[in-house]
């Protein structure tokens, strides 16, 4: 699947699925909105038809002002006169029952002439204390009705409602955790083929020079030369030498992770690690006419920490930093900067950097250098070979031994690597 589809297919579902969830909640707040109305409704003929029965119970055929909603949850009814507690909360109950309304409420009832709340209770839910409503400025007696989970009550009518709109978001989620995975193993397979790339070009020069060179022995005027014999001879063994590191290489990355788990640590001096690795890789540089600067701490203190780690696999960190800062050194001879130091402290530290002044990465591809099989692309030119598997196996190994490892780097301006592991005393 092409990029270009799955940017289509991922549009697509985005706005499907969060065009449904948008309509789904309009019509939860529109149900909600609706279940609020419909409750006052309910309450206003409930508290209307309480107030006639009293006037109809006392024979007053005086008119009062209407039931009026001062708060979300909270009613007054007028009275024009005092009324008995037990009375109102026997009318409330049975008018509530009529109008279906099974919910929790308190009540009080105001007295204009002593201008005192006579009276509060809940019906329904559980006790509290203080449950006396909040008092008008008003003239006359008046009792008030308040729901304490008036919000609680709607939702729970509105499960079915909710229930949906959970789903259509779990619906949303695993769409977009699909997205990822998808994304994700579109990057494994763009990986898996560049790796296939690479290593099909880097085996197919030694092959063809061994066949090259085998068919060249098959010659009567060479084979019968016992200098170009050997010369050929040495050809292939050297070609079958190094496509056979090429395939270790491949082996050893396969197996890793189990390796980095396995890492044989031991006392060694973070001095001398340096120092003989970058003197058994100064030949080399020398050969393009480069330079190799090195910078180690002198006169340390007697009891500076020494470095704990696996000696092989420390060389093989230090030894792919300096053969990347070569093969990517451009067209100028190689400019390397190796720098030890020990950083004191409650955790002390040896920090060593290697620096150089080549063709640099590029700011998008310097948080991936690390990945494996991920190399920076070069255009048309392949003088620069890999499977893009060394900082890899480099991150690999620093993090088993308790460190870190870091690029700063811009293209055309050179790069530098800093590896930062623990000190042992």
């Amino acid at each position: 699947m092409t990029r270009q589809r799955i940017r289509i297919l991922i549009l697509t579902g985005l706005l499907s699925i969060g065009g449904t969830l948008v309509l789904q909640l309009i019509w939860l707040q529109q149900a909600i909105d609706l279940g609020e109305r419909e409750f006052n409704d309910r309450v206003f003929i409930a508290l209307t038809e309480v107030v006639d029965e009293i006037q109809s119970m006392r024979g007053d055929s005086a008119l009062v002002q209407p039931v009026r909603q001062q708060a979300s949850n909270f009613f007054v009814a007028n009275l024009n006169d005092t009324l008995h507690p037990f009375l109102l909360e026997s009318l409330l109950q049975e008018s509530f029952e009529r109008a279906a309304l099974s919910v929790a409420f308190d009540y009080a009832i105001y007295d204009c002439f002593s201008d005192s709340i006579v009276y509060g209770g809940r019906v329904g839910g559980n006790h509290q204390e203080d449950i006396r409503p909040p008092r008008f400025e008003q003239d006359g007696h008046y009792f008030g009705i308040r729901f304490p989970n008036r919000r609680a009550d709607i939702l729970m009518s509105l499960d079915r409602w909710i229930l949906a709109s959970a789903l259509q978001l779990l619906v949303l989620g695993t769409f977009v955790f699909a997205i990822v995975l998808v994304l994700r193993q579109k990057r494994l397979s763009e990986i898996q083929e560049d790796f296939i790339n690479n290593m099909t070009h880097e085996f197919k020069t030694p092959i063809a020079s061994i066949a090259s060179g085998a068919q060249l022995l098959l010659r009567d005027d060479v084979g019968q030369d016992p200098e170009s014999r050997s010369r050929y001879l040495h050809l292939i063994l050297a070609e079958n030498s190094r496509m056979q590191r090429q395939v270790e290489k491949v082996m050893d990355t396969a197996t890793l992770g189990k390796a980095a788990n396995q890492i044989a640590k031991a006392p060694l001096s973070a001095v001398d690690w340096v120092q003989e690795g970058t003197d058994a890789f100064l030949p080399q540089v020398l050969q393009l006419q480069g330079q190799l600067n090195v910078h180690l701490p002198a006169n340390a203190p007697p009891k500076t920490p020494n470095l704990s780690g696996d000696r092989t696999h420390l060389d093989g960190v230090l030894s792919n930093l300096l053969d990347n800062a070569v093969r990517y050194r451009g067209d100028a001879p190689p400019n390397l900067e190796v720098t030890l130091q020990m950083k004191l402290g409650k955790e002390p530290q040896w920090i060593l950097t290697v620096s150089d002044l080549g063709i640099g990465i590029p700011h998008g591809h310097v948080k991936r250098i690390f990945e494996r099989f991920h190399r920076v692309p070069t255009g048309d030119r392949h003088d620069v070979k890999g499977f893009g598997l060394g900082l890899h196996y480099a991150k690999t190994i620093v993090e088993a031994h308790g460190g870190h490892i870091q690029c700063q780097s811009q293209e055309g301006e050179g790069a530098t690597f800093t590896v930062q592991l623990p000190a042992h005393g």
